[in-house]
């Protein structure tokens, strides 16, 4: 693409392999910017929701809601939003005067299907968990499956919070409480901001707000 002359950048948007393709583009020394957390090896314009205090808001809530064992599940392990996220999970922790319990943390892909394995790891490690947060609505979902697969309620014995807010998030069958990401204000800013790194080389590194949408499932 870059060499038809027919694109004069990038918009990267990936959760696997984001470094490689960073690399890549970097080294083609094509204009680019990146959805996520800019990785301090390269300079290059990005713009990523606020990680760390969505993983604390989460936890926070789940905390002030009674809840005592929360587990978290989170998307790949070495992406640096999945750290923030949990580095806000364990401050709002710490801040009650809790620790982390390693039987409680569980890792997926952001897919249903890794979502749903995470739950039946954290199930059967910790069964006296009573809400987990969850590092994307799709992995939500397919944790709530799985609660409820065991004859567990949700929320009433387990609640469960997703990320994102995506619009299955409201239109699932039980309508997750989640973070919500100001998609629509990152692909305006992503655009815009690439934009100006074309015309005038300045790389920007922006991070928006998140905020708490609570509906049934906690």
């Amino acid at each position: 693409y870059l060499d038809s002359g027919k694109v004069d950048g990038f918009i990267l948007m990936t959760s696997s392999r984001k470094e490689f393709h960073i690399k890549t583009l970097f080294d083609m020394e094509a204009p680019f910017i990146v959805w996520g957390v800019p990785e301090p090896k390269f300079c290059y314009s990005s713009v990523t929701g606020d990680n760390f205090n969505g993983g604390f808001l989460a936890t926070k809530y789940l905390i002030h809601a009674g809840r005592q064992r929360i587990g978290f599940i989170g998307g790949e392990e070495l992406e640096r939003e999945v750290q923030q996220r949990y580095s806000g999970y364990e401050t709002a922790l710490k801040d009650a005067d809790r620790s982390v319990d390693p039987r409680m943390v569980a890792y997926g892909d952001y897919s249903l299907e890794s979502g749903s394995a995470a739950a039946e790891q954290l199930l059967a490690s910790a069964p006296d968990l009573d809400a987990i947060f969850v590092n994307s609505d799709l992995m939500a979902i397919g944790a709530i499956n799985v609660i409820q697969s065991k004859g567990k309620r949700v929320p009433e014995d387990i609640a469960v919070v997703g990320y994102d807010d995506l619009s299955i998030a409201a239109l699932n069958n039980l309508p997750l409480t989640t973070i919500r990401q100001n998609i629509p204000m990152a692909g305006r800013l992503l655009a815009q901001n690439l934009v100006q790194f074309i015309k005038s080389g300045v790389v920007t590194n922006v991070t928006i707000p998140v905020e708490l949408v609570i509906r049934k499932s906690a």
